[in-house]
């Protein structure tokens, strides 16, 4: 990770990024998630690390090798695991319990005996 080789420097250093949402994440006190409270403490204790934003695909070198080699590890399987953030996993996990819901609904007993009754 980008900040722990930082952290062993002692001359300021500058990490930048194309994910606003992600500086937004760090930026927030009341955020609960274990990887950015990670960095907040890293931040605080280490003065000399700065975060900066830069816009995505304006060709920007660092940045597009930073993407590729990311979309190379995303295709060769690495084992690097990144949690996926609740804005995805929310509407993955309805789109599955309506599924199920349909299915128990269309298959079921209670559910197809009261549409038919009539």
């Amino acid at each position: 990770m980008a900040f722990e080789a930082a952290s062993t420097l002692h001359r300021p250093i500058k990490i930048w990024t194309d994910s606003l949402s992600s500086l937004k994440a760090i930026l927030n006190p009341k955020s609960h998630h274990s990887m950015v409270r990670e960095i907040q403490t890293l931040l605080l204790s280490h003065k000399h690390i700065h975060l900066r934003w830069l816009k995505a695909h304006l060709g920007y070198l660092g940045n597009e090798c930073a993407d590729q080699l990311a979309k190379e590890a995303i295709t060769k399987g690495d084992p690097f695991f990144l949690p996926k953030p609740l804005s995805y996993l929310k509407p993955v996990i309805k789109s599955a319990a309506l599924s199920i819901w349909q299915d128990n609904w269309d298959n079921g007993e209670t559910g197809c005996s009261t549409r038919y009754s009539a």
